[in-house]
């Protein structure tokens, strides 16, 4: 029983430090950047960009790496998610080293409610009725990083839980 335990532990040992030798330790930071706001009226449009740090803590240096992003964004009203913007980079890895990928400017646009007050309650005079429009736009809810070479991922990073939530638009964009 305890040769057939050390057979198995053995295997997993040698399974585990082949694709440890593969795997590769490249680690990603990402920061959401404002470029600025601009106001009109009710309105206000800010311009924003993700400002990527990639830290290669392997030997090896990695040239001809692609690096896509994804920007999400959350309408205010209804709630559903939609891309703000995507794009990708071809870049060059130096080993042992870190990097910064800045993505291109996106802009995110956001309306003021209003409230306005209406005739007054019929029931209750002392009680005023309002009508209520609420704000309307979207605003940032977060990003997808991915570092590809030759259609392999090496590394990824995402805001929590949106590569499940975002997996639809993402099947729809690439049909």
């Amino acid at each position: 029983m305890t040769s057939r335990l050390l057979t198995i532990l053995t295997a997993a040992g040698l399974l585990f430090s082949a694709s440890a030798l593969q795997a590769t330790d490249i680690r990603i930071k990402v920061k959401n950047k404002s470029l600025g706001s601009k106001t009109t009226g009710d309105t206000r449009k800010s311009q924003r960009q993700l400002k990527i740090e990639i830290d290669n803590r392997d030997r090896e240096a990695y040239e001809g790496v692609t690096v896509e992003w994804i920007i999400i964004a959350r309408d205010l009203r209804n709630r559903k998610l939609s891309i703000a913007g995507s794009d990708s980079k071809e870049i060059d890895i130096p080993a042992n080293d870190d990097m910064e990928v800045n993505s291109g400017p996106y802009s995110i646009s956001r309306t003021e409610g209003k409230i306005e007050q209406i005739d007054n309650n019929r029931n209750r005079p002392d009680l005023p009725q309002y009508k209520v429009d609420p704000d309307s736009g979207t605003r940032y809810a977060g990003y997808i990083v991915v570092i590809k070479k030759d259609g392999e991922v090496l590394a990824e990073a995402a805001t929590a839980g949106m590569k499940k939530r975002i997996a639809a638009l993402t099947k729809k964009k690439s049909k």
